[in-house]
């Protein structure tokens, strides 16, 4: 008999429960016979039993003490299931898992923002990346220039991968249920991702962009930490981008073109 455990509010825990979902999410992450995944937050490991069935080696790691302790007795004696009971946030992923690896995970909703925040640090390191997120956040991320779901973080995720929506999953797929939906998303490596340095020149022209997404670029860029109005000018004028613009007009190149130029110029 299954031992029972209780889901935590506070650790934003929704159990999986339709094998059918699980068999879509694996589906659509093209995993293949003998690739290595990491699974963060397993919960009861529904979907790390059919992760394992094909994979060659799962590395799940949990924080919740009573799961990892449920999951490292359901996993005795198989040698393609390692279970690591730590916070995800506390540990680089890079060093979990090797070069090449696949993540699938059914991501708690109250830390998903942060751990695509951390991808974003090392972008080539997984193959693909299967993420189960609230349905608005997926929205955002994979959102194209002009439209209303358009934000900093499709920018900034578009900057490192090519991000693809899936398929969405109700409530009633969970325990305990969730007040909104889900939607699995798939993002893969951009072969040119940029770097860290380049992401952190453009995170701070990103937001001070989209703060104010209904101000024109000449608006809202002068919310950037040392702009001045000459500054502004000068940047207008070496990017060849209309300050007229609002945020949602500007592709992930032009952002790109912005921080560099930025960059250029602090160094100078």
């Amino acid at each position: 008999m299954e031992q029972p455990v209780r889901p935590k509010r506070s650790l934003g825990q929704n159990f999986l429960i339709n094998p059918g979902i699980i068999d879509k999410i694996i589906a659509f992450s093209g995993l293949k016979q003998g690739d290595t995944v990491l699974e963060i937050g397993p919960g009861k490991g529904a979907m790390t039993h059919k992760l394992a069935s094909i994979a060659g080696h799962v590395v799940a790691v949990e924080k919740d003490d009573e799961l990892a302790g449920f999951l490292q007795d359901n996993f005795t004696g198989n040698s393609k299931v390692s279970v690591i009971n730590d916070d995800i946030l506390n540990i680089p992923m890079e060093g979990v898992v090797p070069h090449n690896a696949l993540l699938i995970a059914n991501l708690p909703y109250n830390i998903a923002t942060v751990i695509i925040s951390n991808l974003l640090k090392i972008p080539l390191h997984f193959t693909s990346i299967t993420i189960m997120v609230q349905k608005e956040v997926g929205e955002r991320i994979c959102a194209r220039p002009g439209t209303k779901a358009y934000s900093a973080m499709s920018v900034l995720v578009a900057a490192c991968f090519n991000a693809e929506p899936g398929f969405i999953v109700g409530p009633g797929n969970f325990s305990p249920a969730p007040k909104v939906d889900s939607l699995v998303i798939k993002l893969i490596p951009k072969p040119d991702a940029v770097s860290i340095k380049e992401i952190a020149a453009l995170r701070s022209v990103v937001f001070s962009a989209f703060n104010a997404r209904r101000k024109m670029l000449r608006n809202s860029l002068f919310n950037i930490s040392g702009m001045t109005a000459q500054g502004l000018a000068a940047l207008e004028s070496s990017s060849g981008i209309n300050f007229s613009r609002r945020p949602q007009e500007l592709g992930v190149g032009e952002f790109l073109k912005l921080a560099r130029l930025l960059e250029e110029n602090r160094v100078r």
